[in-house]
């Protein structure tokens, strides 16, 4: 195998990487999309139905169905009884833990295309100018320094798109986090605003 068939293997690899995330970032955006607004929805439909008598039951039927880590959280909360205090809190953070893989899927693929990227346009560089210096070697006849420059070009091409690739993968990345973080914020405020009324 050539160098570069090498460095062409390496630049469909990091196209194929930034596409994948392309992927991973627009799932992720209407996953966060939907579960924020639901989120909004359970906070307001708690907060309405507070002083109601029977609101363990309402919520009981109100969510049972629903998918979103807020309302299955308010559901598993609201299902679990009158546990005493201590009992209560433990098993509150146990649901909250429990929630966290839903949140953080396939982040862990952005993360590792952030890391993979810069080393792969690094790779593909390495081997374009290996390429062209070998070109250069060969002995047949004058080196045409205008080829020379356009593999070297071409080569170092790979280290800038191995970076975009990072950059545009991380600020998804940190944008995806603090999206999780806000969705955190929520079941808490949620399954404490239920256990105060409860208390009641």
């Amino acid at each position: 195998m050539s160098f570069t068939m090498a460095h062409d293997i390496t630049m469909y690899l990091m196209t194929f990487a930034v596409l994948f995330a392309t992927y991973i970032i627009v799932e992720r955006a209407l996953y966060f999309g939907a579960t924020l607004r639901e989120g909004k929805a359970v906070d307001h439909y708690l907060r309405n139905h507070r002083k109601d008598s029977a609101l363990r039951a309402e919520l009981l039927k109100q969510f049972g169905s629903s998918r979103s880590p807020q309302a299955q959280t308010l559901f598993e909360v609201a299902e679990a009884g009158n546990l005493p205090h201590n009992e209560m809190e433990y098993f509150v953070q146990s649901v909250y833990i429990a929630k966290q893989d839903m949140l953080n899927k396939r982040l862990w693929i952005l993360d590792t295309i952030v890391t993979l990227s810069p080393l792969m346009g690094l790779l593909g560089t390495i081997l374009g100018i290996i390429d062209a210096f070998h070109s250069l070697s060969s002995g047949q006849g004058a080196a045409d320094p205008a080829g020379v420059s356009r593999g070297i070009g071409t080569a170092l091409f790979a280290t800038g798109f191995g970076i975009f690739i990072a950059l545009y993968s991380m600020m998804f990345y940190n944008y995806f986090t603090n999206k999780v973080e806000q969705v955190n914020n929520q079941m808490k405020l949620i399954s404490l605003t239920f256990l105060a009324n409860s208390k009641q």
